[in-house]
């Protein structure tokens, strides 16, 4: 007989922003940069301003900003010093450590040699504020990540969320990545070239752009730095996604009230990829949202109607889901054999079928507030049970080839079994390993964000980088007396 089935995991890590310590501001740096008056027709977009209004409206209208909160900088006011003045001046003076700053910039982006080493591949990161070109193709007039970090080193304290939806790419040219509309489609990547940079298509890279080194708490990118963000209709795709996840909670996956970065990512980075495969000229690059510094249970809420914005820090999610949405989750069907209701004593069994091939892990979440790891164990490696499940068979755990059965132990109650299938071979062995013995895991809470942390890393061993490809699947259980 196994101990250490079925009992319930409660608690998780968060950063939340509605209850705590309180704030006393919030404000907004609003970018649109779409008109550059110094550059060729083809380099306009028609989707930054529509960006900022809309986010303007959200924050205004669904997170409690009031209009003295949010400055605009759009079209000429998107300039260069402008934007600098704004992030040093207007947001350091108004606000004070512990208020909330949300940074959101929409338009270009691209890439410049770097200029100070401490880029591996040699390319800065850029904003391309509208007053780019005035003298030409020089790189000092774009906004790289080194200068928006001193900016931003003026902010301490303060919980910082910068949002980017432009492209991060300086290795593919516009010959690569035209204008769609002459196709009959209404979508433009948001990259502009710089001559001083490779034309040629991109090394596979898993950066996170104007990330480092940066005084953040999180930043929300459209694309990844070799990869291009797209706009259509005249909004950007990102944008649209990420305001109506936020706005009618699509993005609280587990339905628990709270929108985390996790559920936040699972939710946008499908609907990009899936909108990319349908355009030609984004196939070969893809298109992923990402976040750093990675923190995959804080929680995007608006400001508490009764008061100003608030934080808390510490054990305060109520569910394991919170950092472990569920994704695709009709691929995988969790069964409990007998059944998912038995008594003190009881043995059973657990069939897994998963809709594609890949490798399962399966999870108790106890009633006792454990966190159990039931496969892959040690005694599965040792035998050579990798965990390789087959599309559409049945994987049943235990098999009689383990000689023992799983028992239902008190106390009573009710439960929930997670099964997570990687259809990528994602490096989860280690983090396995270290908790193979049927035991409640010790540091739950650092585990599963660990675990949340590597299903959502960049997959980097194809071609183009891409999301890593896996699903969830949960099963309710209750123990009887």
């Amino acid at each position: 007989m196994k101990t250490g089935y079925l009992k319930a995991f409660a608690a998780t890590m968060c950063l939340c922003l509605s209850a705590g310590t309180v704030h006393a501001a919030q404000k907004a740096l609003l970018i649109g940069a779409g008109v550059y008056p110094y550059l060729e027709p083809d380099a306009q977009l028609s989707g930054p301003a529509n960006d900022v209004r809309q986010m303007a409206d959200f924050l205004k209208g669904d997170w409690g900003f009031a209009s003295s909160d949010v400055r605009i900088l759009v079209e000429e006011g998107a300039a260069k010093n402008n934007i600098l003045g704004s992030i040093t001046g207007w947001l350091a003076s108004e606000t004070r450590p512990g208020d909330r700053v949300i940074i959101y910039y929409s338009g270009h982006g691209s890439q410049v040699p770097d200029r100070n080493g401490d880029e591996e591949d040699g390319l800065d990161e850029t904003f391309v504020p509208t007053d780019y070109g005035r003298r030409g193709a020089r790189a000092e007039d774009m906004l790289t990540d080194d200068e928006i970090a001193s900016a931003l080193s003026t902010l301490k304290g303060r919980e910082v969320i910068l949002i980017a939806d432009s492209c991060h790419s300086g290795t593919v040219n516009r010959d690569v990545v035209p204008d769609l509309v002459s196709k009959g489609l209404d979508a433009k990547a948001r990259y502009l070239p710089f001559s001083g940079v490779s034309r040629s298509l991109p090394v596979v890279r898993d950066e996170e752009p104007l990330a480092r080194e940066t005084n953040v708490h999180l930043t929300l990118s459209a694309a990844l730095p070799h990869q291009l963000a797209w706009e259509t209709n005249g909004s950007g795709i990102f944008t649209q996604n990420l305001i109506r996840g936020l706005r009618t909670r699509e993005a609280d996956l587990n339905g628990n009230g709270r929108v985390t970065t996790a559920e936040l990512l699972n939710y946008l980075r499908p609907r990009t990829e899936q909108w990319c495969q349908r355009v030609e000229d984004c196939r070969d690059l893809q298109f992923t949202p990402n976040m750093s510094p990675r923190n995959e249970a804080f929680i995007l809420q608006p400001a508490s109607a009764e008061g100003p914005v608030q934080t808390v820090t510490g054990n305060t999610a109520d569910d394991v889901s919170d950092v472990l949405p569920e994704q695709s989750s009709q691929e995988i069907k969790v069964s409990i054999l007998p059944g998912s209701v038995h008594q003190i004593g009881d043995e059973v069994q657990f069939q897994l079928t998963s809709g594609v091939d890949g490798y399962l892990t399966l999870f108790d979440l106890t009633v006792e507030d454990d966190l159990v790891l039931l496969f892959p164990t040690d005694e599965d490696r040792s035998a050579g049970k990798t965990g390789r499940i087959r599309a559409n068979s049945a994987l049943t755990v235990p098999d009689p080839s383990y000689g023992f059965s799983f028992e239902a132990e008190a106390p009573a109650g009710k439960g929930k079994l997670l099964a997570i299938v990687t259809e990528d071979p994602v490096d989860l062995e280690n983090l396995l390993a270290a908790n193979g013995e049927f035991e409640p895991i010790g540091d739950k809470i650092d585990f599963m964000k660990e675990l949340s942390g590597r299903l959502n890393k960049v997959w980097t061993a194809d071609n183009a980088n891409r999301s890593a490809r896996w699903a969830a699947g949960y099963q309710d259980y209750e123990i009887r007396q």
